[in-house]
């Protein structure tokens, strides 16, 4: 559940940029299909950088804090302890108090009035409200002057996630760095689908080992050479996690995602590796995404998509 929220989320925040299946075909494009080409792969990488800048994307991520049972203050001064958590932007010395019952049960008490509100309802000082978890659906949003806090359940334990506006990771970013667009990686694929229940064990990069569902296997040829790829459901697509040569040299260590369309009724599709992009753990630390799954490293350099690295101010 917890695997399917992140590529929804994922989804959602690049329902602007998927791939399109015209002009399929391994031959070299003619001009005027490389310029159009060109042209909607500029448009894919202008809404993925203005996804990175969303407010409360993950370039604000600014903590992920694993709660103990009992009271954690929340404040902008004194020392970061287990039981206290200090962010310079959480308005006051103390902000508030969480605490974390019976296992799960996470709950929050102001301790100022016109500082926080629970899902845009404004909380009293003293109003001690509760906060869902992302297990079964969307978390509860709690935002404490210019945080967004939220509850999120890992590896069986009770964590906060919290974005900050101003994080200056976010206000410095200008884009990511990228190869540039070449079509002969833009492959068809053939998609073979799993037998229902079918689940690999994947290891996050926090080193918990969790089951994730597979949909299938993608199968595909690449400078003549064949390669499969294990491909986990995507909203109406399918979403992969995979490692090649590049990866711990020009793009990230933990491998990068991809997107790719629904196969058609005979299980044909299209991958495109100039749009495979980067985890949000790449970003930031304070992010719990998968590693490739057993036999997603591709045995060839894909030079290709995002590189490791980001553009900033100077």
């Amino acid at each position: 559940m917890r695997f399917r929220l992140l590529v929804v989320l994922i989804l959602l925040l690049t329902s602007n940029v998927s791939c399109k299946t015209k002009n399929v075909g391994r031959a070299s494009p003619s001009k005027t299909t490389m310029a159009t080409l060109t042209e909607e792969h500029a448009e894919w990488t202008r809404a993925r950088d203005a996804e990175l800048r969303l407010p409360e994307g993950w370039l604000s991520l600014v903590a992920l804090v694993w709660l103990e049972p009992g009271e954690t203050i929340l404040g902008a001064s004194g020392t970061p302890a287990p039981d206290r958590i200090v962010l310079q932007n959480a308005v006051v010395a103390e902000a508030g108090r969480f605490t974390l019952e019976h296992g799960n049960e996470v709950r929050f008490t102001p301790a100022k009035d016109g500082r926080c509100s629970l899902d845009d309802v404004p909380i009293q000082a003293g109003e001690s409200v509760a906060l869902s978890d992302d297990q079964a659906g969307a978390a509860s949003v709690l935002r404490v002057g210019n945080l967004q806090i939220t509850h999120i359940h890992r590896q069986e334990r009770a964590a906060l996630r919290i974005r900050d506006r101003g994080a200056k990771t976010l206000q410095d970013f200008v884009g990511v760095e990228r190869h540039s667009f070449d079509p002969t990686r833009r492959v068809e694929a053939t998609f073979e689908p799993a037998k229902d229940g079918t689940t690999v064990d994947v290891t996050l990069v926090t080193e918990f080992v969790e089951p994730h569902q597979v949909a299938g296997t993608l199968r595909f040829e690449l400078d003549g050479v064949e390669h499969a790829l294990l491909a986990h459901p995507g909203g109406t697509g399918l979403f992969v996690v995979f490692a090649d040569d590049t990866s711990g040299v020009t793009s990230y260590g933990g491998g990068r995602f991809l997107i790719v369309d629904k196969p058609d009724a005979t299980g044909r599709t299209r991958i495109d590796f100039n749009r495979a992009f980067n985890p949000p753990c790449s970003f930031t630390a304070f992010a719990t995404c998968p590693l490739p799954p057993p036999g997603n490293r591709l045995p060839i350099a894909i030079e290709a998509g995002e590189k490791h690295g980001m553009s900033h101010r100077p």
